[in-house]
């Protein structure tokens, strides 16, 4: 079992902005995950959640099956899905905030505030700076090829 911390790539690929390719495997990935025995953390209200809760609204019949299977599959799964609070982060090191957008913080939070999280992330400067400090970490691409 692994456990994920997923930046928004997952919900600019869901929403289609990157080409139908893209969000058929985000769909994948939701899908695969509701059944697989690896887990996702989310920071309630962060970007991430914000976004996904956003997309809910949109109207196209592939973007409600992805929202709906994301929600009811894989976030109401305590077993999928570890939730936490913001005030259940860990903060990150002086240097590896330097060296990262203020904007990600949240994602380096989560992953530090749960054990051997995995950061999977398609920012390049960022998986650079995450593995630079000695946290695990996964393009998006790494991702797929070795979990799905």
């Amino acid at each position: 079992m692994a456990t994920f911390v997923i930046h928004e790539w997952l919900w600019e690929d869901s929403s289609g902005v990157n080409g139908r390719e893209f969000q058929r495997e985000a769909f994948d990935v939701i899908s695969r995950l509701a059944v697989s025995e690896h887990q996702i953390v989310i920071v309630q209200g962060s970007p991430f959640d914000q976004k996904a809760w956003r997309l809910c609204k949109r109207e196209t019949a592939v973007i409600r099956a992805i929202v709906t299977t994301f929600v009811t599959n894989l976030r109401q799964n305590s077993d999928r899905c570890r939730i936490l609070n913001p005030g259940e982060v860990t903060p990150i090191p002086e240097e590896l905030a330097a060296a990262t957008n203020q904007d990600d913080h949240y994602l380096l939070e989560a992953q530090q505030a749960v054990d051997g999280a995995i950061l999977v992330t398609s920012d390049g400067t960022l998986r650079e700076a995450v593995r630079n400090a000695g946290l695990p970490c996964l393009s998006r691409e790494e991702f797929l090829s070795a979990y799905f």
